[in-house]
């Protein structure tokens, strides 16, 4: 069996925005910059969903009234960590016996300013690597740009 190692993916932001300012745009506000093109759902994405605390539910609500799950909350600690399921497999559906992590850490530097650092993974999980594994980098890359920027303007969530 040829084992292949898959790297972690990791992005680092620095937002304009207070550490629970940051925090709650990524946990509690995702649907305001997640882009409605990535998802699983069958119909047109019309929300994306964390439930709030330990266990809470991580899905996307679509046109047709359908929910595609995509993981659940791991680790709630409110303004500092964010831990997630990511249920999520190579072929892009959702797959409840597969369980990669996407961490975030917030880390103030300064009343108006964090350090937001994401970490996707156990990617080997997946399977499937290389395609996949660009596709998700690039992905990831765009979606963590989409939430500085909604994050630097709420200042006022």
């Amino acid at each position: 069996m040829n084992n292949v190692e898959i790297a972690t993916i990791k992005k680092e932001v620095i937002v304009e925005a207070s550490q629970a300012t940051a925090f709650k745009v990524f946990s509690e506000k995702m649907d305001l910059w997640w882009p409605r093109t990535h998802h699983i759902g069958k119909a047109p994405m019309i929300e994306m969903v964390v439930e709030s605390g330990l266990n809470g539910r991580w899905y996307t609500g679509h046109e047709d009234g359908s929910e595609a799950n995509i993981g659940y909350v791991l680790s709630w600690d409110p303004n500092s960590f964010l831990g997630l399921a990511w249920q999520i497999n190579s072929e892009f559906q959702f797959d409840p016996e597969l369980m990669t992590e996407v961490e975030v850490n917030f880390i103030a530097d300064g009343p108006k300013k964090t350090t937001v650092k994401f970490e996707h993974r156990n990617l080997d999980r997946l399977g499937s690597g290389g395609k996949t594994f660009e596709s998700m980098d690039e992905g990831w890359g765009l979606i963590i740009n989409l939430y500085k920027n909604v994050t630097e303007q709420a200042n006022t969530l």
